[in-house]
């Protein structure tokens, strides 16, 4: 008869203390999703019961956390926007409401979103905006980065200011809207905004001061009409550079359950200053938005710009496609990614190089920012860019990376 090896009874103890460890880490590792779950539900409960008693910012900070820990939960959502429309954060609440439209929503349940949108849009009288970007760039003179160009056969060396240097640029980006109602479905805007750009170089500095008065139509929650007049003063590279009046008109509607077409026009005159030459621009652009499953969303956008101008090296066309995506992670993690392509077609011959320049310009931009993350109000985020420009004027072929960081209130 074959006998096996005996056991002796402290390897039998040992043996019976290491079954019971793993049967803990087993227990641990199986209670560890029902305790985030129980723990998830009640602060869902308590939440709620904050809401409904009126206690919207005792109940705000619960819920921002339930919809970074599951963003594609439409109850979670739709109490977060709700609770940011009764404290009247209507930036904020008319984001997470556009996001829910791209959700599996009721027939009910959608036509409650789009009443509350446009009971924010109703409502709105005074409306603020404001953006800061500090933005490093490897070529922020957009130019050349060699020393040399060859010309006739013959190399040329450049001088300083016609190579791309690296740059810091501060950005602040703001502006004021009054809307008062004329009727239920008509609006007065007039608005007041500036484009400020500080840079360590002069010639790169860029100071833009708009004001524009229209109105907007809203006939239903699905559509949209403004227009008006434009008025606008720029300053650039030290010096008064061009005074603006023109026309604008855009255009909004919903396209199915969570679709949204947007289109806009401008014509313009721009007198130039100080030398700077005067400029006749029309321009359109369209975008179409799909949202999806309330976490994410995809936008096509393309856009026709005609200068004309009597300085022919600036009378052309422009064009330009984009496609962009956005999608935010369980734990707040939100990233968009944008891809461009531009075509700049000049008409004028370039008396150097003896060609009407053309330009061919690819870029990608990388968004990152967490909703958990804030400076007061605000959400920082950080861009990652990079463009490369191909272009017949040696001196326009140019590559530059940038990295960016602002401030956002989608979140």
């Amino acid at each position: 008869m074959v006998r096996g090896p005996r056991l002796g009874m402290g390897h039998a103890k040992g043996l019976m203390r290491q079954a019971g460890a793993l049967l803990s880490l087993c227990l641990t590792l199986l209670s560890t999703p029902l305790y985030a779950q129980e723990q998830q539900a009640t602060t869902w409960r308590t939440a709620l019961e904050l809401s409904q008693s009126g206690a919207n910012a005792q109940a705000l900070p619960l819920l921002e956390k339930l919809v970074s820990q599951e963003p594609g939960n439409n109850y979670f959502r739709f109490e977060l926007a709700l609770a940011l429309f009764r404290l009247e954060k209507d930036i904020r609440a008319r984001f997470h409401l556009e996001r829910l439209l791209g959700a599996k929503l009721t027939a009910a349940e959608r036509g409650m979103v789009l009443r509350v949108i446009a009971t924010i849009d109703a409502r709105r009288l005074w409306s603020v905006y404001f953006s800061f970007n500090l933005k490093p760039e490897t070529n922020g003179t957009k130019q050349t980065q060699g020393s040399e160009l060859v010309l006739g056969g013959y190399a040329l060396t450049l001088d300083d200011e016609a190579i791309g240097k690296a740059t810091t640029s501060a950005i602040v980006t703001t502006g004021v809207t009054y809307a008062p109602k004329i009727t239920d479905r008509v609006k007065a805007q007039l608005t007041l905004g500036a484009y400020l750009k500080h840079a360590s170089e002069e010639r790169l500095r860029d100071y833009q001061l708009t004001a524009r008065a229209g109105l907007s139509f809203v006939p239903d929650p699905l559509r949209y009409w403004d227009g008006g007049i434009s008025v606008a003063t720029r300053h650039a590279g030290g010096a008064h550079y061009s005074d603006t009046f023109g026309f604008y008109g855009n255009h909004a509607r919903r396209i199915g359950a969570a679709g949204t077409l947007r289109f806009g026009a401008q014509v313009t005159r721009a007198w130039g200053r100080n030398g700077a030459a005067d400029i006749d621009r029309s321009f359109v652009h369209a975008s179409y938005t799909y949202a999806i499953g309330g976490n994410a969303s995809v936008t096509a956008g393309g856009f026709y710009e005609d200068n004309a101008s009597m300085r022919r090296h600036l009378d052309g066309q422009r064009r330009g496609i984009s496609l962009s995506g956005t999608y935010v992670f369980k734990g707040g993690l939100s990233t968009s990614l944008t891809l461009r392509g531009e075509m700049d077609n000049r008409t004028g011959v370039n008396q150097v190089f003896g060609v009407a320049r053309q330009d061919r310009k690819l870029a990608a931009e990388l968004t990152v920012h967490h909703r958990d993350f804030r400076i007061g109000s605000f959400a920082p985020q950080i861009q990652f860019g990079i463009e490369r420009n191909r272009s017949n004027i040696p001196l326009a072929d140019f590559t530059n990376r940038s990295v960016s960081f602002s401030l956002t209130k989608k979140f």
